[in-house]
């Protein structure tokens, strides 16, 4: 078994089940459900209790489809990206490699379910932990981290075996009231494909579009350009989730949020090349979304859902993780382009990001890069701020490299209409690719005016810096730099003390009253009373990893 839950009364697994109640259901609908087993889960899901939770096994393109009709009685949880055993491959697009596991509740408010946890994995080059937790061992728990929306650590085939996922979720919901995981195996019943006509597009723009940087309203930047005149096109917007911009409202009302990505999108489709490929990046929920405009836009067609798992740690239940990038192509995708590069290599599974042992690796000529395929889970979010600029949500360098090669060539023309501080266009000119960079705000524009200006004399604009950045994407108060007097661990291994003298998790007096430490220490080196007893609320991980490894590490601390 591949996770631990806790507490856990394991649901009984049933192939067929009386409609009604409050049981766990499993649709298992395959690459391409059909009508009639859509009308299934509808007459299935109207039979069921107010405490049960539905969950839909497909593939991501199924689920965009089937989500906004479900949605109409449930309320969506989770958008779980599962990882496949087999690796499905088409012409023009990436190379397939996750399921879409949705979880609806029938209830409304949190998802109730066990707290589960994923174990622990180790490099098999050096045997430490596979994601580096550094001085934070102790607040974490001796078997694993909790589960994140992306399961990398186990496998389904939805053509043939799910019994990874059924496992799974047994341990999952083995709460009150449910008794039982009904499975509703529909996977064989399969809608006929029917071929898409051929799609008439415009002249082509011949005359290529020089690079630059413009400080203006997308939309109205958008209108200006002529029809097929980009290579890529790609769109991180607003996510409507009162992020700190400096020139636009995070929060608008749902129904003018996507009224006014639908008009972004359109444009994008009109200046998009026949061929070649339009990317949107949003949580998995608002790229549905997309999804559905994108879908009955003339012309356009599906390519790829890839799943990026952007963070790096889990931090609580179940920790979303999991971004969707959504491909459309205009018209069939041409030839995914061939670049020699280390972006299209991903690291191999199992591989840690040290670099003493990344070093080694390259020393030993040991290979550690796997085939790209639409599961991404090497590229993190950037979280130090010697590596961040004064913009909320930056997106790593990495990613657009990634995106930039996969889809383009030396020269083509590449398109973001929310460039905020240049990643994009930044990556895009370190590639010798063309770009058009889009920003509504001065502030932002004039930043990437200047690390585009750095770039063009040799500095590398996403060198690390001293410089603290004066935004934050979260509410949560910045920590200074500061001495620490006495470390954090030492601290939080006291209030750990604490606790298992008084039986429970001290408050602040109780702290006050008995560490041998001045309170001053944990009210400047803590954001939050959570972090100064984060150790107290776990077990700690163990200090030698190589106890947990089946086999030998290949080095060990010397070569």
């Amino acid at each position: 078994m591949s996770h631990r839950s806790e507490n856990a009364r394991r649901l009984e697994l049933r192939l067929q089940g009386v409609l009604g109640g409050n049981d766990v259901h499993l649709f298992w609908l395959g690459a391409r459900p059909s009508a009639v087993a859509l009308k299934r889960v509808h007459k299935t899901v109207e039979t069921l209790g107010e405490q049960a939770v539905v969950a839909v096994l497909t593939t991501p393109q199924a689920a965009a489809m089937l989500l906004p009709d479900l949605e109409r009685d449930l309320q969506l949880q989770l958008w779980i990206a599962v990882k496949t055993s087999q690796i499905t491959i088409s012409i023009g697009r990436l190379p397939e490699q996750h399921a879409a596991l949705l979880i609806f509740s029938k209830y409304r408010g949190a998802l109730r379910h066990t707290k589960t946890r994923v174990g622990y994995s180790y490099c098999p080059a050096c045997g430490k932990t596979t994601k580096d937790y550094g001085g934070k061992k102790h607040t974490y728990h001796e078997y694993g981290t909790l589960m994140s929306d992306v399961w990398r650590d186990i496998t389904v085939d939805i053509a043939s075996d799910v019994s990874a996922v059924i496992d799974r979720l047994q341990d999952l919901f083995g709460l009150d009231p449910h008794e039982a995981l009904v499975l509703h195996d529909w996977h064989a019943d399969l809608t006929q494909v029917v071929p898409a006509e051929p799609v008439a597009h415009s002249h082509v723009h011949s005359a290529p579009l020089a690079a630059s940087l413009r400080n203006r309203d997308c939309l109205e930047e958008l209108a200006l350009m002529p029809d097929n005149s980009v290579d890529f096109c790609f769109a991180d917007p607003p996510y409507n989730l009162k992020k700190r911009y400096d020139r636009w409202d995070d929060a608008l009302e749902i129904c003018d949020y996507f009224a006014w990505c639908d008009r972004w999108l359109s444009e994008l489709a009109r200046v998009l090349k026949p061929g070649r490929t339009l990317a949107v990046l949003n949580i998995p929920l608002w790229t549905v979304r997309h999804f559905t405009r994108l879908t009955n836009l003339p012309g356009l067609r599906f390519q790829n859902w890839i799943a990026w798992e952007g963070l790096s740690l889990p931090v609580r239940m179940i920790m979303p993780a999991h971004y969707g990038i959504l491909c459309f192509s205009k018209g069939e995708p041409r030839a995914l382009p061939v670049n020699s590069s280390h972006s299209l290599e991903p690291l191999e599974e199992g591989y840690c990001l040290r670099a003493p042992c990344i070093q080694r690796r390259n020393r030993h000529e040991l290979t550690d890069r796997s085939s790209l395929t639409d599961l991404w889970a090497d590229i993190h979010r950037v979280k130090h701020n010697s590596r961040r600029v004064d913009h909320p949500c930056q997106l790593p360098p990495a990613l657009m490299a990634r995106l930039i090669e996969a889809f383009t060539v030396v020269d083509e023309l590449v398109l973001d209409p929310f460039n905020g501080a240049g990643t994009t266009t930044l990556v895009a000119a370190q590639l010798k690719r063309r770009y058009i960079g889009i920003e509504l705000s001065e502030t932002y524009h004039e930043l990437a005016r200047q690390r585009h200006a750095e770039l063009e004399i040799g500095i590398d604009p996403f060198r690390k810096n001293d410089h603290v950045p004066s935004t934050k994407n979260n509410l949560v108060t910045r920590v200074k730099p500061q001495r620490y007097e006495v470390s954090k661990k030492t601290l939080q291994l006291e209030v750990k003390r604490i606790t298992q003298g008084l039986g429970r998790i001290p408050t602040r007096d109780e702290v006050a009253t008995h560490s041998t430490y001045s309170l001053r220490y944990f009210d400047a080196y803590f954001k939050s009373w959570a972090e100064v007893t984060a150790a107290a609320r776990t077990t700690g991980m163990t200090e030698d990893p190589q106890i947990e490894l089946e086999q030998p590490a290949l080095f060990g601390n010397d070569d």
